[in-house]
């Protein structure tokens, strides 16, 4: 009678939800922003204990579902930040959340729905994994980015006690239901175990290959087994007392992602990758039943205290409820759980927006209600390569791939994997059918696709190929850019149509005349992270790990006109005001990313900062009568911010002060004598800033200060001001930005030798 019972609230919820859901698209939105799209990807999932309201931990925020009477709150405050960590006191009265770039731990009345207080983190952490309550809730337990364990006072807001461990850096973490054990899991198979009453930490066990990620772990209810999931597709149980392992369950054909004991221990619950949960029995590791229904990867898993229900979270967005017992859905109680937006575009009516998914899957949007309106899958994918818009929104194109992902559910960042790529597929919206054309037929893995600003034009940048381009009306190809390197994560038309530029980290940025076929980049330009063009098809911005580069485009070819040095320029979204007078670019070095404001006639930072995503922003694009600004990012959501808001504030904000020009002047080219003089000063810079260029086998990498690549055979690495292109026959043409550029060999100890040959480029 009991689980009768809880089917039928399940499916009253559902009914609530579809037909009463509040709309929290305008709860704690950051100033500037007049809604939020999306509600972002989910990391956890946890049940209050009497098992009527069901938490949720997204990239953005707690979305926090009352399970009998459908009321849908999104829990937000004025410190946004991802949500990894979650608990109820057992009393129910309050609900404790933390997470990832996130300064602070959140405590809410759930009598209100409210933020009850904060606890402010120190200020050398930025990230709490997992939360628990303890000592009759007078106490929380935290475990934080560095591994160490805290104890809070609930009443004093105060830390009064620090566990501290041995530092690691770790992909999963558990606590036990008492809060007495943690576990972490890391990225080489390795798994460490701590109990927070005795400050010890045991043995560090480890079965998982070596170069397989720890994804997930669980403890028992008893907390007597440890339950880890792996990129190497297992789950492996462990006996936490004796410190061994117990089992290895094996059936899963993808990365295992999350896992969840049902509260008698008798069943685990485990998910995939590759859309699948299982249930186990503990006692005998024998599979029970699989569990179809969901169109992406699982993220999380949880079973409601009774034990009669499993909720399971996914990369498609949607929360499904399982009878475990019957392995039937009951079903699926809420949707708009997005992870990662890659493309953004208005339609001209100024009611609509397009966005789409890792997925493909594009929903359109009313901007008015900021409700969705419909949803288009016909182009659904395991995960998508490049995914554009057609101006105006009433086209898309996509090259798709089958395979598997999983995200990180304690930051930011995913794994993917999968046996092939798919063709370039472009669609009408409008009408939901494909559009046929040569395009489909074409070999080889497109990474960037563009369309022209009249949208009669489609290119695509194919490796080994080159830039081609096609008349979308006729099939007819009409450009060939003979360029057969790799190519970035742009491919840009100035407004006009007449230029196409390709950029990406570790190539050498191009520009062509679409009309003449003409390759006129440039000098010195490469390893640039972003490119725009201004809307009067004038300048040409491009970040560049050194700052941002204006440059003049006039009828005899680009410029450089100055530089903004004072800012890094990492991230990969460039955009110009629809006024072109404010370049607008993400800064990716802080704790959250923050969209900075630029003057492009002086180069002076305006002062205004928008923030609000907790990821890395993919997007920024402006309505057609340039009001709206919409940006998009990697946590699952789109923010639309009121554009004539945030300038008239920079406007008000800056008004009497006289801006003077901070642009650093142009580089000027260095002349050598010749061409071993100019690869002596590509090798004494090297060596200045550390760099290295390494052969092992067939394998070459570059290892510079901060970071490193690598590639087999041929190819192309890249890092910092740092370009390299190896060709088959182990001749590296070396560029460095502002120095030069010469063909170098490896000898057997590695050291670069300058090749005589002249250098193509």
């Amino acid at each position: 009678m009991k689980r009768l019972f809880f089917t039928a609230i399940l499916l009253n919820a559902a009914l609530l939800l579809t037909s009463f859901a509040q709309d929290n698209t305008k709860v704690g939105l950051p100033e500037g922003a007049i809604a939020r799209l999306g509600k972002g990807g989910i990391n956890l999932m946890r049940f209050s204990p009497d098992g009527t309201r069901l938490a949720v931990g997204t990239d953005v925020g707690v979305w926090l579902y009352d399970v009998p009477h459908g009321k849908e709150t999104a829990l937000f405050t004025e410190h946004p930040g991802q949500v990894n960590a979650l608990d109820f006191s057992t009393d129910r009265k309050i609900l404790a959340s933390g997470g990832s770039a996130n300064p602070v731990i959140q405590l809410w009345d759930l009598d209100t729905d409210s933020q009850l207080s904060t606890l402010t983190l120190p200020e050398e952490i930025h990230s709490i994994s997992t939360l628990t309550f303890a000592k009759n809730n007078t106490i929380l337990i935290s475990l934080d980015q560095s591994g160490n364990i805290n104890y809070w006072d609930v009443k004093t807001h105060k830390k009064v006690l620090d566990i501290v461990t041995e530092p690691s850096s770790y992909k999963a973490v558990a606590v036990s239901k008492d809060g007495r054990a943690f576990a972490t899991g890391d990225r080489n198979g390795i798994i460490r175990l701590w109990d927070a009453s005795t400050e010890h930490q045991f043995e560090d066990s480890g079965d998982h290959p070596q170069d397989q990620d720890i994804l997930t772990l669980a403890f028992s209810p008893d907390r007597k087994i440890l339950a880890s999931g792996s990129k190497d597709k297992t789950v492996r149980l462990w006996d936490t007392e004796k410190r061994a392992k117990i089992a290895t369950l094996k059936g899963h054909e993808a990365a295992v992602a999350a896992l969840a004991f049902s509260p008698d221990g008798k069943t685990i619950a485990t998910g995939d990758a590759g859309k699948v949960i299982k249930l186990w029995d503990v006692n005998t590791q024998r599979e029970r039943a699989t569990l179809i229904g969901h169109t992406n990867g699982i993220s999380a898993l949880t079973f409601t205290p009774d034990g009669k229900t499993l909720a399971s979270g996914s990369y498609d967005g949607t929360i499904r409820f399982w009878n475990p017992d019957t392995a039937q859905e009951h079903l699926t109680f809420t949707t708009g759980h997005t992870e990662w937006i890659k493309a953004v575009a208005f339609a001209e009516n100024g009611i609509t927006l397009a966005t789409a998914a890792f997925t493909g899957v594009v929903e359109v949007w009313n901007l008015k209600t900021a409700q969705e309106l419909t949803t288009f899958t016909k182009a659904k994918n395991d995960l998508t390569g490049p995914v554009v818009f057609s101006h105006g929104a009433t086209r898309f194109v996509s090259r798709g791939g089958s395979g598997t992902i999983v995200f990180d559910s304690l930051g930011s960042g995913y794994h993917a994997s999968g046996p092939g790529r798919g063709n370039i597929e472009l669609w009408d919206i409008t009408t939901d059918e494909q559009i046929p054309g040569a395009w489909q037929d074409t070999e080889g893995d497109a990474n960037v696709l563009a369309f022209s600003p009249d949208n009669k034009i489609l290119a695509a940048g194919i490796p080994r190929q080159g830039i081609r381009a096609w008349d979308i009306n006729t099939g007819t190809e009409l450009l060939n850019f003979n360029a057969a390197e790799p190519f970035g994560r742009k491919l840009v038309f100035s407004p006009d149509g007449m230029l196409l530029a390709t950029n990406g980290t570790h190539v050498q940025t191009r520009v062509w005349d679409v009309t003449t076929q003409r390759d006129i980049t440039p000098p010195n330009i490469m390893n640039v992270s972003a490119l725009a063009f201004s809307p009067d098809g004038k300048t040409l911005a491009y970040g560049h790990p050194n700052g941002i580069v204006l440059s003049d485009i006039t009828t005899t070819g680009i410029k450089e006109r100055g530089r903004i040095s004072n800012h890094r320029g990492f991230g990969s979204v460039l955009t110009f005001s629809p006024d072109g007078k404010i370049l607008l670019h993400p800064n990716l070095m802080s704790l959250q990313p923050l969209i900075q404001l630029w003057d492009v006639n002086t180069g002076t930072n305006l002062g205004g900062i928008l923030s609000g995503h907790t990821a890395s922003i993919e997007t920024l694009v402006f309505s057609h009568d340039g009001k709206t600004l919409a940006s998009s990012s990697w946590d699952g959501t789109v923010l639309l911010w009121d554009w004539d808001k945030i300038s008239a504030k920079i406007a008000t904000d800056n008004m009497g002060k006289e801006f003077q020009s901070n642009l650093e002047p142009p580089q000027v080219p260095i002349e050598y004598t010749g061409k071993a003089e100019e690869a002596e000063a590509v090798i004494n810079w090297l060596k200045k800033h550390n760099y290295r260029v390494n052969k092992h086998d067939n394998r070459y990498t570059l290892t510079g200060p901060n970071s490193s690549s690598s590639t087999s055979g041929g190819g192309v690495i890249g890092s910092g001001d740092v370009h390299i292109k190896i060709d088959k026959a182990g001749i590296l043409r070396i560029r460095v930005q502002g120095v030069g550029s010469a063909p170098f060999t490896l000898d057997e100890e590695d050291n670069l030798q300058f090749h005589s040959l002249p250098d193509p480029d």
